[in-house]
């Protein structure tokens, strides 16, 4: 299960990271819909995100060369079959075929005739044992072959169900400078709107393929997403496998994917809790990635404050009896005709008071009739946040 994961800093942060990543490639690096991505630590369901996918016509079939089957799966020819033999394209090749496009979370099939949100929200996620029971989901065989894509994330949020209460953990690499990549399925469709002016514009939809979780991640979940490494040799080799638009079905991509019900040993993670505030979905910052004890108001912070508190001079509370000085003695009031003279008059004073009416002032927690009520500043919310309630 992957329902929230994190990609933060200004677009060039994010840009950046993918290059150093070995991802794409420096000189010609693309990015398509830039503007459309607004960088968030929560991003949550139907907000757009970069993916990175295969530049069109970049090592891909001509599509008079793809045949499609009943299932809706792209058939296979003579070029694919014959690069189950070995000859793809390396990793540093890939990365000039690679390019960036912004999509929204929540794959939307081709033949959709709507953008139904009760629809995208089961489709937010792809498992791989629907994905290679080929004949009982068309809408990811329409796109297992040819629409293959990586989705670069920081890390993801994962919620431990403690009894009653439900804990957040954030998933990212040991190196908090490097990313993590999910293997993501894309599509894009054109819906026609009713009283357009202008000719409706494509949109690209992705989702996220998810796994069964690996041994020593059953403990916070039992699924994980299909997550590449960047720092692992094998896991670029099975990123570009990933990518590559002309890798076989039969010959290596169904292989590919089984492997990994089967349990394939993977980069380690780090794993820890992290401020509840994130789980709503409107809720923004970067403390939502980092640890929770570290906070200000975290757990650490608190023993912290009880230590200096224990290390601080005790003067204050101290039980020694000092000597008897001029500074410390205890001044007696003075005893003048003028204070013996109003001693004597209090009484009747009092008295004289309590004869006259007295008016009550009004309680400072009660507020005086017609004041206009407070209102409450509404937070600033990103375009592309939406609340779930």
């Amino acid at each position: 299960m992957c329902g929230r994961f994190a990609l933060g800093g200004d677009r060039d942060e994010v840009l950046n990271r993918i290059i150093r990543d070995r991802v794409l490639d420096a000189e010609d690096a693309e990015w398509e819909e830039e503007e459309a991505f607004y960088p968030r630590y929560n991003i949550a369901p139907r907000t757009r995100v970069p993916v990175i996918r295969r530049r069109p016509g970049a090592g891909s079939q001509d599509s008079s060369e793809r045949e499609i089957n009943e299932e809706g799966v792209t058939g296979e020819t003579s070029s694919t079959t014959e690069r189950a033999e070995g000859t793809s394209t390396t990793p540093a090749q890939s990365r000039h075929n690679n390019m960036l496009q912004t999509m929204r979370w929540g794959l939307v099939p081709h033949y959709s005739k709507s953008d139904n949100y009760s629809t995208t929200a089961n489709t937010i996620n792809a498992r791989v044992e629907t994905i290679l029971e080929r004949g009982s989901n068309s809408m990811w065989g329409a796109v297992i072959q040819t629409n293959r894509c990586l989705v670069p994330a920081q890390g993801y949020y994962e919620w431990l169900t403690k009894g009653k209460s439900k804990v957040p953990h954030f998933v990212r690499h040991p190196d908090e400078s490097n990313n993590i990549y999910f293997a993501g399925l894309w599509d894009v469709v054109t819906l026609e709107q009713e009283g357009a002016t202008e000719p409706p514009k494509p949109l690209y939809t992705f989702s996220i393929v998810t796994i069964p979780a690996r041994p020593e991640m059953e403990w916070l979940h039992d699924r994980m997403p299909l997550i590449f490494s960047p720092t692992s040799p094998g896991d670029m080799e099975r990123m570009n496998k990933w990518l590559d638009p002309e890798v076989s079905w039969s010959y290596e991509l169904m292989p590919f994917l089984t492997s990994y019900l089967q349990g394939v040993p993977g980069q380690p993670f780090t794993i820890y809790p992290v401020p509840p505030e994130v789980g709503k979905v409107g809720n923004e910052s970067k403390s939502f990635i980092q640890p929770v004890d570290q906070r200000k108001d975290g757990i650490k912070a608190l023993f912290a404050k009880q230590k200096r508190q224990k290390e601080e001079p005790e003067a204050s509370t101290s039980t020694e009896t000092l000597p008897e000085t001029t500074s410390n003695k205890k001044r007696e009031r003075s005893k003048t005709p003028e204070s013996l003279e109003k001693r004597e008059e209090g009484p009747s004073t009092k008295r004289a008071k309590l004869d006259t009416p007295v008016k009550t002032p009004a309680s400072p927690r009660k507020k005086p009739q017609g004041s206009p009520k407070k209102k409450m500043a509404s937070p600033v919310k990103d375009p592309n946040a939406r609340t779930i309630s």
